[in-house]
């Protein structure tokens, strides 16, 4: 197991971020998903040891996260202050240096950084910043990375490219995207959704590949959802579907946060 989180609480005040969280996660590309005020920050920023729990624990393959070399963890966050002056294969470099690792020419060409090499942090777009931001984490080839909303500030098509370059590097890095957003990420590995500091859903593995899918209605109010086998077979029997309709991840979440807020 990539990642392990137990009873993890922590509160500011009255408002309690965390309320006994506990989710596992697999090595490969994880998501952990929530919309504003579901913990996802207070999260990362007791992993990278930016605030203390008040109590509960994480382990990162079996090790507390404060005694995981920090050498072995990349971080990127969506609100990063960076020296404009930063020049970008330089600060690769650096890292990757850090690390022991120089991946840095490859790191570069995943990202599609190659024609600002040279260029100042000033002189990048804000989707080529947020680019070379989230390159910053895999430099020196860490064990893991957790990236912090990593599609901001990003177009259609660069989001899409992102998402493909995440499916290459999970070969050997894993990634953890944490996001209030589930950008067309495909094939994921592991899903948390966060709701007022609390776990709605965990998924690990096989099980997190089925987030989404289709949804086959009959006029007797049978619903059939991703499962084509009962689908043919009332098919078969003579029963036809008046609408089949794709089931988004977003349909998923959307209905857990949904019925989680007509309890409370």
């Amino acid at each position: 197991m990539l990642l392990e989180c137990s009873n993890l609480s922590k509160s500011y005040g009255d408002v309690k971020a965390l309320d006994g969280t506990s989710f596992s996660l697999a090595e490969g590309l994880s998501l952990i998903l929530g919309p504003n005020g579901s913990g996802k920050t207070t999260f990362l920023k007791i992993l990278s040891g930016v605030v203390e729990p008040d109590r509960g624990e994480i382990l990162i393959k079996g090790v507390d996260y404060k005694r995981y070399p920090t050498y072995r963890v990349g971080f990127s966050f969506e609100k990063t202050l960076m020296s404009p002056r930063v020049r970008i294969r330089e600060y690769l470099e650096a890292i990757a240096d850090y690390r022991g690792k120089d991946n840095v020419d490859e790191i570069i060409e995943m990202f599609g950084l190659e024609g600002y090499q040279g260029a100042m942090f000033k002189e990048l777009s804000q989707g080529y910043k947020r680019r070379f931001l989230v390159a910053t984490a895999f430099a020196g080839d860490p064990d893991v990375v957790f990236l912090d909303e990593p599609f901001s500030n990003l177009d259609i098509v660069s989001k899409v490219e992102l998402s493909k370059t995440f499916q290459e590097i999970k070969r050997k890095v894993s990634i953890v995207i944490v996001s209030h957003i589930i950008s067309g990420l495909r094939k994921l590995d592991s899903i948390v959704l966060l709701h007022n500091g609390r776990v709605i859903l965990n998924k690990i593995g096989g099980d997190a590949g089925t987030i989404g899918g289709f949804r086959a209605l009959f006029s007797d109010g049978t619903v059939v959802e991703n499962n084509v086998n009962e689908l043919v077979n009332l098919i078969r029997m003579g029963k036809e579907p008046t609408r089949i309709e794709p089931v988004t991840p977003e349909d998923i979440m959307y209905g857990k946060l949904t019925q989680t807020e007509d309890k409370g």
